[in-house]
């Protein structure tokens, strides 16, 4: 009987070490941060949970570690990398937090609604399909060689750009088989095709390509340099779900015209036109990446927003609690009362906080956060610290943000 409670008593021991040492996994997790953004000259206090602390290190001149009740602050007079360890009652090490102090930024947070033109670097393959010979055979020439997701960059040696071009080159080679040239993740691979003379006397490959896109989001800022970032996430393709790997795009002023409001399970989306002539482009788009697209403003556009600048709050500086967005839903920019209920300290992703609606004018316009909100800045005391990202498609007033200085770092 002894024996067997001990063997109980072991058991449960383990268990509440394992739960023990799991919950301990997930506090450093989600409240000791990896990496840290400072800038130079100011002083960053940084939250820690009880019993966690740093090595205080006063005697540096330019870099200076302080322990504090809640946490520790930090103080660097030159910009450069750093590293702080963190651990447990200042004995057991639990990580080292990477800090890298930069110059002091400022953004002018936009919130106006563009208009977004991208063309694709090769021709983005959709699927594959079947086709009818001429001889009556079925035939599927792309199938087993290309799939969706990949891109057609060469037919026969030529580069392809359009979908025209490829057609052309396709009907030059008739039925000889020819050597292609794809991209495929990040690897470019060659493979072998041969057209098809298809019922209406033209050769075919049956695969189904884009080369183009087009949508409507929300400007997050301008730089001081001119630089400039929208949507907080990349540019997808809307049928195979790939990050578009961009060759060149235009930014477009545009104007709503409608709103769709969202519903459980039903997102809404914002109406707009784009007129994509060159008196509406405003910007250059140099980058697609899962955070955002980013590219140059045009000079004439850059002083539209010298008036505007606001410093940049990094993730230690966001607190739960009241904050707000900009858009221009109505014919100019107003901000709009939200709630931050969650901050993802160690996120690089595009989902670094959850954010609730809690403006009754916005609710009442959208129902919460539509498509085409992607990329609204969102303020606190007045710091620009993220932008909208994704709405939960069950709850159309809450959704996520990302963390202004992950798209700064793009």
């Amino acid at each position: 009987m002894i024996k067997k409670l001990r063997r109980i008593f072991i058991v449960f021991l383990v268990v509440d070490l394992c739960v023990a040492g799991y919950l301990g996994f997930r506090l450093v997790e989600t409240s000791v941060p990896d990496r840290l953004f400072a800038f130079v000259g100011s002083v960053e206090d940084i939250p820690l949970p009880l019993f966690f602390n740093t090595k205080e290190d006063k005697a540096r001149e330019t870099f200076q570690v302080t322990n504090k009740d809640s946490g520790f602050s930090i103080l660097s007079e030159k910009v450069g990398d750093y590293r702080v360890p963190v651990s447990l009652f200042g004995i057991w090490p639990i990580k080292d937090v990477d800090v890298h102090v930069i110059e002091e930024t400022k953004v002018a947070p936009s919130g106006e609604p563009i208009g977004i033109y991208v063309e694709t670097n090769g021709l983005l393959v959709l699927d594959t399909a079947e086709i009818e010979g001429e001889d009556g055979l079925t035939y599927e020439p792309g199938g087993n060689v290309v799939k969706s997701g990949d891109y057609i960059l060469k037919w026969n040696n030529r580069s392809v750009a359009t979908i025209t071009q490829l057609t052309a080159a396709i009907q030059t080679t008739g039925k000889k088989k020819v050597k292609v040239t794809i991209r495929r993740g990040k690897e470019k691979l060659e493979v072998a095709m041969r057209p098809i003379l298809a019922t209406d006397k033209k050769y075919k490959i049956g695969v189904w390509v884009r080369e183009d896109t087009q949508g409507i989001g929300t400007l997050t800022y301008v730089t001081e340099n001119g630089t400039f970032g929208t949507l907080g996430h990349g540019i997808t393709d809307a049928d195979t779900g790939t990050l578009l790997n961009l060759q060149e795009g235009e930014l477009y002023r545009t104007k709503i015209l409608g709103i769709e409001k969202g519903e459980d399970g039903e997102p809404g989306e914002l109406h707009g036109y784009i007129n994509m002539v060159a008196a509406n482009e405003i910007g250059d788009i140099e980058k697609n990446t899962k955070l955002g697209v980013f590219g140059k403003m045009k000079q004439e556009s850059i002083s539209e927003y010298s008036s505007n600048y606001m410093p940049v709050g990094m993730k230690q500086d966001i607190k739960k609690g009241k904050a707000w967005i900009y858009a221009n839903l109505e014919g100019r920019v107003k901000k709009y009362e939200i709630k931050i209920e969650n901050i993802k300290i160690n996120s690089t992703d595009n989902k670094s906080m959850i954010i609730k609606i809690t403006d009754k004018d916005l609710l009442s316009l959208t129902g919460g956060i539509v498509q085409g909100m992607s990329g609204s800045p969102i303020i606190q005391n007045n710091k620009v610290i993220g932008a909208v990202t994704h709405v939960l498609v069950d709850d159309p007033t809450r959704g996520y943000g990302v963390f202004i200085e992950n798209m700064l770092a793009e």
